[in-house]
């Protein structure tokens, strides 16, 4: 069953109402009808059952009747994603939301070809609805941040965990080891052609770690989903 996306505060007390946009999806893509049971989400967590009351007017409403499980991993995991052309762009956010990324953070690193700086106050808002699209399907309760661009240096040095996907780092299993019992990190994958060793030599200085994804070139939304994973899945 799909689920639908429904803002907290738009659930109170025991009911809801649809925004014109899931209204639409509801009663004229899906073709619910009065008494139908629905899935909806609030983003921030919860999942729900709820049953249709009302089409009037084009806006759907109606009745909560219980929570839905909503699980997600206990590591709250931040992937810092070189900038891609577009179509690998939004693989990596759907992708990597179905794998339970909390925090989608693009990078501007030495070999990036693409720049999202400059144009990102007009792309935001598409990519939060991929993300918006992916979580509905995958059934996430959560549904995960999209931050502006950063600079990778200014990332590492802000502090805190962090991992990195490098040839020549430790095998997945290895890279876990040193991160037991840590609940946030940040997830690094580089561009085409991977960091620089300047950029490795800076983030090992710091206290990264590396962690290599097996024996073959990955592309790069392709390394995004491997490496993150192979973080979730370990460290749950």
């Amino acid at each position: 069953m799909p689920q639908y996306y429904i803002p907290s505060e738009r659930i109170r007390a025991g009911e809801f109402a649809a925004g014109p946009d899931e209204s639409n999806h509801i009663a004229r893509a899906a073709r619910a009808r009065v008494g139908d049971e629905i899935e909806i989400f609030d983003g921030k967590g919860g999942r729900y059952l709820a049953v249709v009351k009302s089409l009037a007017g084009g806006l759907v409403t109606g009745s909560v009747k219980g929570p839905l499980p909503s699980p997600e991993y206990k590591t709250r995991l931040t992937l810092c994603f070189a900038v891609v052309a577009k179509p690998a762009l939004e693989d990596i956010l759907e992708h990597c939301t179905e794998a339970g990324v909390d925090v989608f953070q693009p990078v501007m690193a030495s070999r990036v070809q693409f720049d999202l700086f400059s144009d990102w106050e007009r792309r935001a808002a598409r990519l939060a609805q991929v993300v918006l699209a992916a979580a509905k399907q995958c059934g996430r309760g959560l549904l995960p941040e999209v931050r502006k661009p950063e600079k990778f240096d200014d990332l590492l040095a802000a502090g805190g965990a962090a991992v990195l996907a490098s040839a020549d780092g430790e095998g997945p299993d290895e890279a876990v080891k040193k991160l037991a019992g840590v609940r946030e990190i940040k997830l690094f994958v580089g561009p085409e052609g991977g960091f620089t060793k300047g950029e490795l030599e800076f983030a090992r200085a710091g206290g990264a770690g590396t962690m290599n994804l097996g024996l073959y070139t990955l592309r790069a939304e392709s390394a995004c989903l491997a490496a993150s994973s192979a973080l979730l899945t370990r460290l749950g």
